[in-house]
């Protein structure tokens, strides 16, 4: 940012100089020098005008010394007149100069002031102490704020708590003459509390006859860091399902081989003890070949059928069919309002989704409620299943999605649940979210559009 449209922004507090948003009109009239030489002016031509016909008046016959005293007296008189005449016209050219001066001066803070104003990034003034001075609208709608509620405030007010020994120690190293071309990654807090991305740049500004303050561009950057982090997880997600499905085939061969032997010496022999033992082992394989099902259902979800279907009776059946991993100490609540909600979804996969995120609920809430409420919300609908159980941390909520990671006890999970369960309503257009307090519960919400923007095979 060049110098003009910094000062444009903000004057220094100790500045007389008017605001520059306000220009100062242009002066009408003539200024009170002018004015003191006209009246300079017209004095003297009175007074020549005085000598003038007192001479007149006596000079009833020609008198050569008396014309020559006359002239002699007369003559500074209006070499005054005709200097001061010359002056007057010298200054008022002058005057109009710098009023000419002033007023584009003037123009031209007033235009850096607008462009400032309509920038599309937020600028922010900062004294060295971190208060803001000044604000361009873009500013206070990134911070979802009023100019008021900004200026005035410490800049550090709307830092996470996280985040706010790196950006006090940002702005101290910038007065110090540090970190000028850094492009200094930064979060921001929103009056409603959502946390935004954004980058910055800064400059310090030294007037020699005011004090120091900083100038913060700030860009958002939140919508393009989401589109990086989806299409990382595509790009793994699609790693992730080539592996899976190379394991699974791999893997399904020796155990159907493995089943196929047990079953026949199981026909042969009749001891009990061996016989206790094959159906172990069938048990076993039975079990790796449900995770080999699993692993080819993560990495070949497959192409959805979408047909229109009524979603409150598909949550209402998800939820008698869950019910058989209910607790008796567990309460179930469901929210699903009088009138149809009609999507266009494939309903064998939604079902499945439902059916798992009810499972996952009743297995952290030993005593409880679980609550399952279906929003309407126009071109949208929402799902969410809600628990009074344990909770979770948020070192695992980051991770809940990831295939093949899971909290539960060894042989009691495959880690793919909820990787498999995202992988089906993201064909549909949609998302699952979650959100946890530890002892208090959880709440997984899938957002399906009602009709599909496209039919997609994700990973």
């Amino acid at each position: 940012m060049t110098r003009p449209a910094t000062a444009a922004l903000t004057e220094p507090s100790t500045s007389t100089a008017p605001h520059p948003s306000r220009p100062r009109g242009r002066r009408r009239g003539l200024s009170g020098a002018a004015i003191a030489i006209w009246a300079v002016i017209g004095g003297l031509g009175i007074l020549f005008g005085v000598f003038a016909v007192a001479i007149a008046l006596q000079a009833a016959t020609f008198d050569v010394m008396r014309w020559l005293l006359a002239l002699a007296i007369e003559a500074p008189l209006a070499g005054g007149i005709i200097a001061l005449i010359r002056y007057s016209r010298v200054l008022t050219r002058t005057t109009a100069a710098g009023e000419a001066a002033s007023s584009a001066l003037a123009n031209s803070e007033a235009k850096y002031r607008e462009l400032i104003a309509s920038a599309p990034d937020g600028i922010f003034v900062l004294d060295p102490q971190a208060k803001v001075l000044d604000v361009n609208e873009a500013g206070e709608t990134l911070l979802g704020r009023e100019r008021g509620d900004i200026v005035g405030h410490s800049f550090m007010e709307f830092v996470p708590t996280d985040r706010l020994a790196s950006a006090h120690g940002y702005l101290d190293d910038r007065l110090r003459g540090f970190r000028a071309t850094e492009l200094y990654e930064a979060t921001f807090s929103t009056a409603k509390g959502k946390r935004v991305h954004v980058q910055l740049r800064s400059q310090v500004v030294r007037p020699a006859d005011a004090d120091s303050y900083v100038v913060y561009i700030v860009r958002d950057v939140t919508d393009q860091r989401e589109a990086q982090r989806q299409l990382l997880e595509s790009e793994r997600w699609a790693s992730m399902g080539r592996l899976a499905s190379f394991v699974a085939h791999e893997i399904n061969t020796p155990l159907t081989n493995i089943s196929l032997l047990t079953a026949s010496i199981a026909r042969r022999v009749s001891d009990a003890e061996v016989q206790e033992r094959l159906k172990k082992i069938a048990a076993q394989g039975r079990i790796a070949a449900s995770i080999t099902a699993e692993l080819l259902k993560f990495a070949r979800p497959g192409a959805i059928n979408p047909v229109e279907t009524n979603l409150t009776d598909l949550v209402r059946e998800a939820v008698e069919q869950a019910e058989a991993f209910r607790k008796p100490g567990v309460e179930v609540r469901t929210e699903l309002g009088s009138e149809p909600v009609v999507c266009t979804v494939d309903p064998l996969r939604i079902h499945e989704v439902l059916v798992n995120l009810l499972k996952n609920a009743f297995e952290a809430t030993a005593n409880g409620r679980i609550r399952v409420r279906l929003e309407d919300r126009g071109p949208s609908v929402a799902v969410s299943v809600s628990d009074t159980g344990t909770g979770i941390r948020p070192e695992v909520q980051q991770r809940l999605f990831e295939a093949f990671y899971t909290t539960k006890k060894k042989g009691e999970g495959t880690g793919l649940g909820l990787a498999i369960s995202r992988n089906f309503v993201a064909s549909h257009g949609g998302d699952i979210t979650v959100t946890s307090e530890v002892g208090k519960g959880s709440t997984f919400t899938v957002f399906l559009p009602k009709q599909p923007v496209s039919v997609t095979t994700p990973a």
